[in-house]
């Protein structure tokens, strides 16, 4: 079961999240406060779930991207049509904040009501607030806002009301117009202002230049459920005009069956579906079909169904070129990415995988056990453990790339770059030299460590050095984000006070033990990495850690603690004071 920030950062790495508003939106409003209790298990997957009535709560993956053309902006007021589950308007909400208004409209009864829920677990109405009612007849007295209780604003098939150079900044819609969005929406929305909206298989922004001029972008390749009103035409006639009523009536139904059909196939190709982590093995011998390729595929855990992956090389003319090979396919790998793959035919690439908290040490001996590289090639590029440059001057000095790396100029001459090869999973060329995936790794860094993360890091008056430094502490010593933040708040606090930080992984970095208790004599051993015996941080990062551990760095929580022991079996413990750490340990560690 992925985590919700392995979904967030696998957006932010595919490039449908980007702007640092957005995604602090993202993980701010958690998703899985708005699907049902039996999918929340699937809350993190990049994929649309059930949320009842014949309609999904929208693929991650969707939703990002509607974000970001829509360019939501603290203080702005903005509609949101089709709230279903209210996420959307939850994000929405959370990234205009105090002083900008979110107003949803959710034309099916059950499903206004259980958004309603959803996103009173977040806002009150003065922040955002969904109505039960039909967009595509009726819309606001005023536009966009009264600052009284706004539910007398929304009047059902009222007549519209054109507001001119007045109305809502922006307009985002979930669910499909058949030919063109209704002229209600663009009549209400500001010179300047954005509607971002499905439009039959693509999306559409529209951005209002002018009374009556419009700049349109179109991007195709996506499903939605269709935008339909509350009435039919035919309603209440009888006779002839009846009988072409039921028949209108069949057809929406008939017609609506298709789309939902539509929908699950293009759920089926284009979100992951696999069942396994990190990064699958697989291979295609020479003469198989397509349906012995489907059945591998499924058999590994990389597609849910043989039937749609044959159905889709068979459609998409792919059937007879799929090719033989050995292949590594990633876990948010699509059916549409697997087809393709096997076209292009065996990869010229290499997948390396490297968790969080892998010191350069693992990593150079995970590069040799796959065959690579021998492990003291990197050790000699990018730093030995335990090393202070300063004074062993018998070995290889680290090359320096902060001429590259701005990130890197803080950093001491006399540390390696442990700290700074990011943990992810990478794709390199086989053939590629051990400096360019050096290379590759310091890049990805730059990529995450965010302008939010820099800017914060300046106005605290620290250096990005100290802050992977405390984040490599953080990243060895505890597991959950909420006790990272704390123990951040403690590591900080007694650097303050002058007390010595006590780190115990400090000292496993230092004698290369893991997973053995450290003894007394250990704490004693001179070296500037023992943050027993010296009151400040260790000479450099012991550790890569991962995006949870930077922020947790960046941004610690105060508490009233000033010590804290792990669990063996991963608990963080918190205490005030010497004796009650001292109680603690009698009890958690003896």
């Amino acid at each position: 079961m992925e985590t919700r920030e392995f979904l967030i950062q696998s957006l932010i790495d595919e490039g449908y999240l980007k702007t640092p508003r957005i995604i602090e939106a993202f993980r701010a409003i958690d998703r899985a406060d708005f699907v049902l209790l039996e999918y929340a298990g699937e809350a993190y997957g990049n994929y649309p779930l059930p949320i009842g009535h014949n309609q999904t709560i929208s693929q991650p993956l969707t939703v990002a991207f509607l974000l970001e053309l829509l360019d939501p902006r603290p203080g702005e007021k903005i509609l949101d049509v089709g709230s279903g589950s209210g996420w959307t308007t939850a994000l929405l909400a959370s990234i205009v904040g105090e002083k900008g208004r979110v107003f949803a409209i959710e034309r099916i009864p059950e499903l206004c009501e259980f958004g309603k829920r959803n996103l009173a677990k977040y806002f009150g109405e003065d922040r955002a607030k969904i109505i039960c009612g039909d967009a595509t007849e009726g819309f606001l007295k005023q536009a966009p806002f009264d600052p009284a209780p706004f539910a007398d604003d929304f009047v059902h098939g009222a007549k519209r009301q054109s507001v001119k150079g007045a109305g809502f900044d922006k307009i985002l819609a979930g669910a499909a117009a058949f030919g063109e969005i209704p002229e209600v929406w663009k009549e209400q929305l500001k010179i300047g202002g954005r509607i971002v909206a499905p439009v039959g298989g693509s999306i559409k922004l529209y951005i209002k230049k002018s009374e009556g001029k419009w700049e349109e972008k179109e991007f195709p390749g996506f499903s939605f459920v269709p935008l339909v009103k509350n009435k039919l035409p035919s309603e209440g006639k009888k006779g002839k005009n009846g009988r072409r009523g039921q028949f209108g009536h069949l057809f929406i139904i008939g017609l609506a069956a298709l789309i939902a059909l539509g929908i699950l196939f293009a759920n089926e190709i284009y979100a992951p579906h696999t069942s396994f982590r990190g990064v699958q093995s697989v291979e295609i011998a020479a003469g198989s079909g397509s349906r012995k390729i489907g059945e591998i595929l499924k058999k590994e855990g990389v597609i849910r169904s043989k039937w749609i992956f044959v159905a889709y090389v068979i459609l998409s003319n792919r059937a007879s070129k799929l090719k033989p090979g050995n292949y590594d396919f990633k876990s948010d790998t699509t059916v549409l990415q697997t087809a393709k793959e096997l076209v292009r035919g065996e990869s010229s690439e290499e997948v390396i995988v490297i968790p969080e908290g892998w010191s350069v040490k693992d990593i150079a001996f995970y590069f040799e056990n796959k065959g690579m590289f021998q492990a003291e090639e990197l050790m000699e590029l990018a730093g030995f453990p335990n090393v202070d440059y300063r004074k062993a001057r018998e070995m290889p000095v680290p090359k320096d790339f902060s001429a590259d790396f701005s990130f890197l100029q803080d950093k001491p001459l006399y540390v390696g770059l442990e700290g700074y090869l990011f943990p992810d999973t990478h794709r390199v060329f086989r053939v590629a030299k051990l400096e360019d995936i050096v290379r590759k790794m310091l890049d990805n860094f730059d990529k995450k460590l965010t302008l939010e993360m820099r800017t914060e890091i300046l106005r605290q008056k620290k250096t990005i050095f100290e802050i992977i430094t405390i984040a490599s502490l953080i990243e060895k010593e505890v597991r959950s984000d909420e006790d990272r933040a704390l123990v951040s708040g403690v590591l900080w606090k007694r650097l303050e006070f002058g007390i010595p930080l006590q780190v115990d992984a400090t000292i496993s970095y230092i004698t290369g033990k893991k997973g053995e208790r450290i003894s007394k004599e250990e704490t004693k051993i001179d070296s500037p990495f023992n943050t027993y015996k010296y009151h400040s941080l260790p000479l450099g990062p012991i550790t890569n850690p991962g995006i949870s551990s930077i922020r947790a760095a960046i941004f610690p929580k105060n508490s009233p603690y000033l010590y804290y022991l792990s669990t063996p079996d991963g608990q963080t413990v918190f205490s005030k004071t010497l004796d009650e750490h001292n109680e603690a340990k009698v009890k958690y560690l003896k």
